[in-house]
């Protein structure tokens, strides 16, 4: 989970100006973007950050009433992401490795 703002476009430059947008989500495959109008299923975009640009094929849209269209968009594998190549600003990095229940004997205390 994260929070920063970025621009999203086609990558055919043809189809439209850019958009503003804010990166919500990003993991090495994948990314989310906040924006207030959708974009085709199938188009190819980029994502465009202060360090960085990210490409891939948008998989879908979902829209919210209140925030607007939450697009996601697949990336294409020489376009993979990784925290060596730019962290966005607001950060919040789960570690799902570690378990998530202690083993009865701590929990229970016997």
């Amino acid at each position: 989970m994260c929070s920063e703002v970025v621009f999203i476009a086609r990558a055919d430059a043809g189809n439209g100006p850019a958009l503003l947008g804010n990166l919500e989500e990003i993991g090495e495959s994948f990314a989310e973007v906040l924006t207030d109008r959708p974009f085709p299923g199938g188009s190819a975009v980029q994502i465009v950050t202060k360090t960085s640009v990210l490409q891939g094929v948008v998989e879908y849209n979902h829209r919210d009433e209140t925030l607007g269209f939450f697009v996601r968009v697949r990336l294409y594998p020489e376009s993979r992401w990784s925290p060596g190549s730019f962290v966005p600003q607001h950060m919040l990095a789960l570690d799902c490795s570690a378990p998530k229940v202690s083993p009865l004997k701590a929990a229970s205390g016997y």
